[in-house]
């Protein structure tokens, strides 16, 4: 490495590129699996196609998070403000997407709607918020850190039965803490 290059290269478009559609990817496929539970009362796939007229509404919320992460994709990996904090940015996001995932899997009726609301804009929102303060790491690895122990923990009461039935709570707990994941994730190494 020549003398005063840089250690850490910013990623090329094409690979910021790539990471964001595996984000939206995934996060559309976490929205079929949602919407079935909503939809269809059952997250089997099977169920889907016994769905009847109500599987356009599926198809039309899966078709909504992928043409919303597309648009937003296309923006996002061109802005120079990302530039610096996209890799640990989208290491947030896919930490918090998996955990959805997960969870989604293991008990869709339970999450179904937090889900749904998350994939509808706030991980949009934790991403617009992740180029500020990204100097402040402290501050920043505190939120990350934090929201992601938060969300874990929310996850792990939904699985309490007396936790369960406080629903309206564990939304709002879980979409602040969804926010604040992400955006702690942008910062700079």
């Amino acid at each position: 490495m020549p003398k005063g290059a840089s250690r850490s290269k910013p990623l090329e478009l094409q690979h910021k590129a790539l990471l964001f559609v595996a984000s939206v990817l995934v996060k559309t496929f976490l929205m079929v699996l949602v919407s079935t539970q909503m939809v269809c009362g059952s997250s089997d796939p099977r169920a889907l196609f016994q769905c009847g007229p109500s599987a356009a509404y599926v198809g039309g919320s899966a078709a909504a998070v992928a043409v919303m992460g597309f648009a937003f994709a296309h923006y996002i990996i061109r802005l120079k403000s990302f530039n610096r904090i996209f890799a640990t940015m989208m290491g947030a996001d896919f930490i918090v997407t998996a955990m959805y995932f997960v969870v989604a899997f293991i008990e869709p009726g339970l999450v179904a709607a937090k889900t749904m609301i998350w994939l509808f804009g706030t991980w949009i929102l934790g991403m617009l918020l992740a180029p500020f303060e990204s100097e402040r790491r402290i501050w920043k690895k505190l939120s990350q850190y934090g929201g992601i122990a938060a969300l874990g923990a929310l996850f792990t009461l939904h699985f309490i039965p007396g936790f369960a039935e406080m629903g309206s709570s564990y939304t709002v707990g879980m979409m602040v803490s969804s926010i604040l994941a992400v955006f702690g994730g942008g910062r700079q190494k």
